[in-house]
């Protein structure tokens, strides 16, 4: 989500909606020169060495009511030359079909406390596969916030202004306090990133820097700063950050989602 431009604009407008599209540039470059993993990732098989035919499948079906990520990994001498193994969540209205030649990865929800995966082989020639789930550990701090198992519900701060800014020593996630445009006050969690730093871990500098320079509000309100919230009423926890942007007065949003 982002600002919408076919709204009119006000006066000024367009050299915010540049500032702010040159800050979500500079986030992007963040995200693009780093990707250094804080965790461990763990294949636990669920079959290995299955041999399959040209037309040939078979079905993993793992049991569990927690999402699930499995992966595949075509292991035989010869490499295919083209994409030769489809998966298809069985149950699934939403998740049509995927192919890859080499090897790929999905986090399934299940269905009926199962899920349930079919491998098939759409190329000419066999090919052999190990499936295996994936299990991930997180070491960085702002994992300790949150149960990684709760879905969490989306939500927005359209924030008037900056009061203070305190970032964990390993970047992975920051308190902040300030006050929001109804002019109601807040002091949240944002977790910018978990098992590897990426997305929006730029923004607290940006942050700090409103705070520590005493940046006139008019600079960058009102501040968009979007997720889910995976902690509760009382102590908002906001992770996987969708948008982490200032200058966005047309940003929309249902007001089901804004913290008032």
């Amino acid at each position: 989500m982002s600002d919408n431009p076919e709204q009119p604009n006000e006066s000024g407008t367009e050299s915010e909606d540049i500032i702010a599209a040159m800050f979500r540039s500079i986030l992007c470059l963040t995200l693009l020169c780093t990707g250094t993993v804080h965790g461990a990732v763990k294949h636990v098989p669920i079959r290995s060495g299955v041999v399959l035919k040209p037309g040939e499948t078979y079905t993993a079906q793992v049991e569990s009511a927690k999402p699930v990520e499995i992966g595949w990994t075509a292991v035989q001498a010869k490499a295919c030359t083209t994409d030769c193994v489809q998966m298809t969540l069985i149950g699934a209205t939403h998740a049509p079909p995927f192919s890859a030649a080499r090897g790929a990865q999905g986090n399934y929800t299940p269905t009926d406390g199962k899920v349930v995966v079919e491998y098939k082989n759409v190329s000419q020639e066999p090919v052999t596969i190990d499936v295996y789930r994936l299990e991930r550990t997180c070491d960085a701090e702002g994992c300790r916030l949150f149960d990684p198992s709760k879905k969490g519900s989306f939500l927005v701060f359209k924030i008037d202004e900056f009061k203070s800014i305190t970032t964990s020593a390993d970047g992975s996630y920051s308190v902040i306090s300030g006050v929001v445009e109804s002019g109601r006050a807040f002091r949240i969690h944002v977790v910018w990133w978990t098992d590897q730093k990426g997305g929006y871990q730029g923004c607290p500098r940006f942050i700090k820097g409103y705070v520590d320079n005493h940046t006139p509000k008019e600079k960058y309100r009102p501040y968009i700063l979007a997720g889910l919230n995976v902690g509760d009423a009382n102590n908002i926890v906001l992770k996987s950050i969708e948008e982490c942007v200032p200058l966005a007065p047309h940003f929309g949003v249902l007001e089901k989602n804004v913290f008032k």
